[in-house]
């Protein structure tokens, strides 16, 4: 009987939401309590609800545990799916990156917002699929995870947003998240197509803020024409930077500033090294800083 109620209370939760569970605990519980009123004993009142009490109880630890096993063997699926698409990558690309150009807009608690714009060739006619990975500077426990949000979508040649695409997160280490977008259908070969990524990421600015040095590089697995990188700090802010990478021809790094008082850091890329980090460290000015939050 235990069995055929985790499955039940399973298959409510999936299809009609936390909400209705709640709602149906309630009804068993009154419902104990109706049966105890209407037998016309106290004892009998009380072992009632205490049993659907206690049912409840056993149901729900078991169906939470249940439903652990499950995100975790879905985990280990994930991490699979990412780990077999990057030897594909690996074994034969399926794509040249033409320009790749990202903004990370860094909040006051550390929460970062990144809009990333991608243009790329298929080399085949069968892409099905693009991997790439983000991180942050600390090594964040996995109670983050859940709130890491991602979205992407095609971007059409007049610049209008398309549809989503799917994709399948996964986490090999604390702090980093890979992400494996698939196409609806395979471009076609030759063609320039772009996709855009939007990435909501509490707390992933966390070092930065607090203080400590923070360094957002680039790393490309193949060539690449032409790269961008922008930081936007919170309004007020500033911080000391040197860049980390090649510094030959190619890599040109800046410090602007906007309308909302907010510096802007620059760096672009063309042609960078394979395989190679490039990017800056930051550091905030921790007096700066102070005088902007007073």
């Amino acid at each position: 009987m235990l069995r055929e109620t985790i499955l039940f209370l399973e298959e409510f939760l999936q299809t009609r939401g936390t909400p209705a569970v709640a709602k149906a605990v309630l009804g068993i519980m009154s419902f104990a309590v109706l049966l105890g009123a209407v037998l016309g004993s106290t004892a009998i009142k009380s072992g009632a609800l205490v049993a659907a009490i206690l049912l409840i109880a056993v149901a729900g630890i078991a169906l939470m545990t249940s439903l652990g096993a499950e995100r975790r063997e879905q985990a280990v699926q994930r991490e699979l799916l990412s780990r077999y698409c990057n030897q594909l990558d690996k074994v034969r690309p399926s794509y040249q990156i033409l320009e790749w150009k990202e903004t990370i807009v860094i909040r006051d608690g550390g929460d970062a917002d990144t809009k990333l714009t991608i243009k790329l060739r298929p080399l085949g006619p069968d892409l099905f699929f693009i991997r790439m990975k983000f991180g942050c500077g600390w090594p964040q426990s996995a109670r983050y995870r859940r709130q890491v949000k991602m979205t992407v979508r095609t971007l059409l040649v007049d610049g209008s947003s398309g549809t989503t695409l799917h994709t399948t997160l996964s986490w090999p280490k604390d702090g980093v998240v890979s992400a494996v977008i698939h196409f609806h259908e395979p471009p076609r070969e030759g063609a320039e197509i772009s996709v855009v990524i939007e990435l909501h990421w509490p707390k992933r600015c966390q070092p930065l803020v607090d203080g400590s040095p923070d360094e957002f590089t680039l790393m490309f697995a193949q060539p690449v024409t032409h790269a961008v990188y922008r930081i936007v700090l919170p309004p007020g802010d500033d911080v000391y930077l040197e860049p980390i990478g090649p510094l030959d021809v190619g890599y040109d790094l800046t410090k602007t500033s906007d309308d909302l008082d907010r510096r802007i850091i620059t760096w672009e890329l063309s042609n960078p090294p394979v395989r190679q980090r490039a990017g800056a460290r930051l550091e905030l000015r921790k007096n700066q800083h102070a005088s902007s939050r007073s």
